[in-house]
């Protein structure tokens, strides 16, 4: 099998930088991937330095064989201290562990991950508060087997409430199956884009809020041991 995954995301209209930050980490000892999302709740800057703050930390600490959930508790206390419990944060993160075989999705984020397994698509929406803003917060966890043609869509609020300053709203479940439904082809990376930009386009192409939308796709495909990163990153220079 092959793991994809593709992250697409762009900043609020009036911000010159998004406040969310992702990072994709190889677990140690051949234990698979993780996928760290944070979005820190300030605006600009303030929230980019939280949400970094966030994940180079639990980063961190899952490279070093730190349990998931354990970097989460110890990051919100940490969060919570520095700032004097008067910044949030909302996070997911999803880990891909190759030694249980399992997916291990842990939520602190009010927005619902999606998941699609044998031609349904559902989603995980329990309550689970953002970290920082008391001491010994718990993520929300869930496990689900690893298996050729799942796929896991997350996003953030951005995504999630894009049009309804203008009276609409998204439905993401309608999106992924256009997409699976249009191109059984469709790479994980193409899934995360479309939602991205029919978020814009709800949002009359000046996105209300920071947003980012990923996408992990298992494909029965095995691409040997041969691993490809790609990159398409904006570069904004200043001159004085």
């Amino acid at each position: 099998m092959e793991l994809r995954i593709g992250i697409a995301k762009t900043h609020k209209h009036t911000a010159e930088e998004s406040g969310e930050t992702v990072e994709v980490i190889e677990r140690p000892l051949c234990g698979g991937y993780s996928i760290v999302f944070c979005d820190g709740m300030q605006s600009g800057c303030q929230a980019k330095a939280i949400s970094s703050f966030v994940v180079t930390r639990i980063s961190s600490m899952i490279s070093e064989g730190v349990r998931d959930s354990t970097a989460i508790r110890a990051t919100s206390d940490q969060l919570y201290t520095t700032y004097n419990g008067k910044t949030e944060a909302y996070l997911n993160t999803v880990s891909i562990d190759l030694n249980t075989g399992t997916f291990v999705i842990s939520r602190n984020n009010s927005c619902p991950v999606y998941y699609y397994q044998h031609g349904i698509i559902d989603s995980w929406n329990n309550a689970c508060p953002p970290i920082g803003g008391s001491k010994h917060i718990q993520p929300s966890i869930t496990e689900m087997p690893i298996e050729a043609g799942i796929m896991i869509v997350l996003f953030s609020d951005g995504v999630y409430t894009a049009g309804q300053s203008y009276g609409q709203e998204i439905d993401i479940p309608t999106l992924i199956h256009s997409m699976i439904d249009d191109s059984n082809s469709a790479t994980a990376q193409q899934i995360a884009d479309f939602i991205l930009n029919q978020a814009i386009r709800l949002d009359q192409e000046k996105p209300c809020q920071d947003m980012c939308v990923m996408v992990m796709q298992v494909t029965p495909r095995d691409s040997g041991v041969i691993r490809k990163i790609s990159y398409e990153l904006p570069i904004l220079i200043s001159y004085y």
